[in-house]
């Protein structure tokens, strides 16, 4: 009888510390893992930053002088939805608010002062690099600047965009007291709850889903000159923008308070729908189905496959 419940405990031993082995080792394969993934990741990160400082990008009328381009990504996300490890980056482009001569008024109107820090100048372009779950590199640009621009990609055609049309539209605000920047700011992240936007298939633009809008601006910006300000947010079906709606603030120069506006950009080329207080109030449809020409204000290209050396 003894020698029966020492064979059970032995056994009961010896599978305990099988176990206990085999959960170590693949805890360890889980490990090793993950910190593959996120070095692959920080691979990734460095080379879709040096892709896309590549890029030259400018005012159409001051091809010689740069948009200024910020290093640190506004977004970073994966598509697990659309494509297997997707890792894909959003830049972001300013308009240079640096002066042409020491003295003389900046962009934007803000004054230009020697020594002083750099100002930051309003957004002109969101740009999403990816490389998708086959390898395939691919970018996706939206303006968000009524002004006119020439964008070299390294592109057979350049990209020359002239957003017309949903730009600083006039938008009904009943919101006093935002004379300060702070409090233009908190109306702001009141007034996007009254946008949605919807997004369909290409091949079935009938069924539309709703959007969620990420909870934090993808941009904010404001210019203590000229008292504006202003904020951009996304829109996504995972944590990948696929839309942008960009609410403005300006106070009049010789009158109190001051006017709102939005613009509106796609960020995929799926069809969508854009509504304002549950009305629609633009649409956009399927990208690669329709014409498309340079003056685009969104452009999506392939920009070749992935390769870390």
């Amino acid at each position: 009888m003894r020698s029966s419940m020492y064979r059970v405990f032995f056994v009961c031993a010896a599978v305990t510390a099988l176990t206990a082995v085999a959960t170590f080792t693949n805890q360890l394969h889980a490990d090793d893992a993950t910190d593959n993934r996120e070095q692959e990741r920080k691979v990734r990160l460095e080379y879709l930053t040096q892709k896309a400082k590549e890029f030259k990008m400018s005012p159409a009328s001051r091809q010689d002088r740069l948009l200024s381009f910020e290093e640190r990504p506004v977004l970073r996300y994966t598509n697990p939805v659309r494509n297997f490890f997707t890792d894909g980056v959003v830049f972001l482009w300013r308009h240079d608010s640096k002066p042409d001569l020491p003295g003389a008024p900046a962009l934007l109107g803000a004054p230009a002062l020697l020594g002083a820090p750099a100002l930051l100048g309003a957004p002109a372009l969101l740009g999403a690099l990816s490389v998708r779950g086959n390898g395939d590199v691919f970018c996706e640009f939206a303006s968000l600047t009524s002004s006119p621009l020439h964008c070299d990609l390294g592109l057979r055609r350049t990209w020359t965009p002239e957003k017309t049309t949903q730009v600083d539209v006039p938008l009904k605000v009943q919101i006093s007291n935002v004379n300060d920047e702070r409090r233009q700011l908190l109306a702001m992240r009141q007034l996007i709850r009254r946008f949605s936007v919807r997004m369909s298939e290409a091949d079935n633009p009938e069924q539309k889903k709703e959007l969620r809008r990420l909870s934090n601006p993808l941009v904010q910006w404001s210019d203590s000159a000229s008292g504006s300000s202003a904020m951009c947010f996304g829109f996504a079906e995972t944590n990948d923008p696929e839309a942008l709606v960009l609410l403005r603030y300006t106070p009049n120069s010789n009158a109190k308070g001051g006017s709102w506006t939005y613009t509106l950009s796609r960020m995929t080329s799926r069809p969508l729908v854009f509504e304002l207080d549950q009305q629609a109030i633009h649409e956009v449809k399927a990208y690669w189905k329709n014409p498309q020409s340079d003056n685009d204000s969104y452009l999506e290209r392939r920009l070749g496959e992935y390769s870390a050396e």
